[in-house]
């Protein structure tokens, strides 16, 4: 984790910002996590309130060969996923885009998949 931040939401970094995320996502947990969701190799993926990205990113890293699009209203946040995207190396494989999660931009059945890891 750097202690030199570059894009800022509020007075958080976006590292400090997904440090319990860290936590509570170890590494063991991922392939629960996959099944839960039914998530799938080829899958196309929304995620709805993506914040800085780390559900999707760690979607990109795990499954590779899907299509990963990720939706927020706050550009703020975007830019920092964005940024956490390329230093991770998988921002090529994420569409993002700012959006409502009350009026999706998307026609019905788009996406295979539809998460929301912390909206609500």
């Amino acid at each position: 984790m750097s202690d030199t931040p570059t894009a800022l939401a509020g007075y958080f970094s976006g590292d400090r910002m997904e440090i319990g995320l860290r936590y509570a996502y170890r590494p063991e947990f991922v392939p629960l996590l996959l099944d839960y969701l039914g998530a799938s190799p080829g899958q196309s993926i929304l995620e709805v309130g993506c914040g800085t990205g780390f559900l999707t990113r760690l979607l990109a890293r795990t499954l590779p060969d899907n299509k990963i699009t990720a939706l927020d209203s706050d550009t703020n946040l975007l830019d920092i996923a964005v940024e956490m995207q390329a230093r991770d190396g998988v921002g090529g494989r994420i569409k993002m885009g700012q959006g409502n999660a009350y009026r999706l931009p998307f026609p019905d059945n788009a996406f295979d998949l539809v998460t929301s890891h912390r909206l609500l």
